[in-house]
């Protein structure tokens, strides 16, 4: 596995920045640039770049993801003027670090902080939930995006878990000795068992078999939302944004925090009253595909950290504790096949 090296990436940054200073309306003599960790893992490289009285955001793709970050970029003006996205500066579509093939520079959001660090999240949440429900219904932004035939809810699952986890399971086996002392055979071989029961349960689910018509940011976690002020907010990182998705998946992950609260029952009454019955039956098993997700992909994660040296251990602890936590869950919770 090949390592990533920070410190040069920060340095062509760097370099970049200082040649389109006058664009990014930068100081070239005052430029400079942080690597950010991004907690979902290390596909995309995101940067920090600044002189004194500027910040700006830069976040690379790999080729295999250069399309999406260039779908954000057709949307980017729509996405800041309806739903809060931050501020599009210019796209770099030419190959500045090696291994990433497209990029976006986007304003920095100061003084903001990820919703999942909030004191009182709840506060916030109601207002970003009735912008989620009114992308969900956007019928002009969905024409916006690119779309294909007889698209399903349940097509949409598996686009988001399936081949994602069937994905990770393949790393995981290809990298076995790295999980070696908390990961066992068996456990490999029950996470292959589980994402094809999940993916049968949901092919055989009503509820999956209509017609995916939702607008959808799809990546709505904990650090995806930063919260200001008393109640203000921004969504940032709309890379994954889809016209045929799951509104379930949306709520899934903003919620999650909550569902395992004692009083999940009454905040889902309170908060989701807009919600048909056929999307909250498909929530339901959106959040058991979040749990088997905290299971396996976060091993996916812990592999990819050998790719950081600087962060390898932090993120390497994380991830087990993710996995050790939610495993025993899972089985409690869904049991043993």
């Amino acid at each position: 596995m090949k390592s990533m090296d920070i410190k040069l990436a920060e340095q062509l940054i760097e370099q970049w920045a200082s040649d389109n200073a006058d664009t990014l309306g930068l100081n070239r003599e005052k430029i400079r640039v942080s690597y950010i960790l991004n907690p979902g893992g290390f596909s995309n490289l995101s940067l920090r770049l600044s002189d004194e009285d500027k910040q700006l955001y830069v976040k690379l793709a790999p080729p295999y993801k250069a399309a999406r970050l260039q779908q954000w970029a057709d949307v980017s003006s729509y996405l800041t003027d309806h739903y809060t996205a931050p501020k599009l500066v210019q796209a770099i579509d030419h190959e500045v670090v090696p291994g990433y093939s497209y990029g976006l520079v986007f304003e920095y959001i100061k003084d903001a902080t990820p919703l999942e660090n909030t004191e009182n999240p709840e506060a916030v949440l109601p207002r970003i939930l009735e912008t989620i429900a009114k992308l969900h219904h956007d019928d002009q932004l969905r024409s916006m995006l690119p779309t294909v035939n007889s698209v399903t809810y349940a097509d949409a699952f598996e686009e988001e878990y399936i081949n994602r986890l069937t994905e990770d399971l393949e790393g995981i086996r290809e990298s076995r000795e790295l999980l070696r002392d908390f990961v066992s055979d068996e456990m490999i071989a029950w996470f292959g068992d589980e994402i094809a029961r999940l993916n049968a349960i949901v092919r055989q689910t009503p509820a999956f078999l209509l017609p995916a018509i939702d607008v959808v940011h799809n990546d709505l976690n904990g650090n995806n939302v930063l919260a200001y002020g008393r109640d203000g907010f921004r969504i940032i990182d709309w890379d994954d944004i889809s016209g045929q998705g799951d509104a379930a998946m949306d709520y899934s992950v903003l919620l999650w925090p909550y569902k395992h609260d004692e009083s999940w029952s009454i905040w889902r009454e309170k908060n989701l009253t807009g919600s048909d019955a056929a999307t909250l039956e498909r929530l339901e098993l959106y959040f058991r595909a979040k749990l088997l997700d905290e299971v396996i992909d976060v091993l996916a994660d812990y592999i990819e950290a050998e790719r950081v040296p600087e962060h390898r251990e932090a993120f390497q602890n994380k991830a087990k504790s993710i996995h050790l936590r939610a495993y025993p869950q899972y089985l409690a919770q869904y049991g043993n096949g």
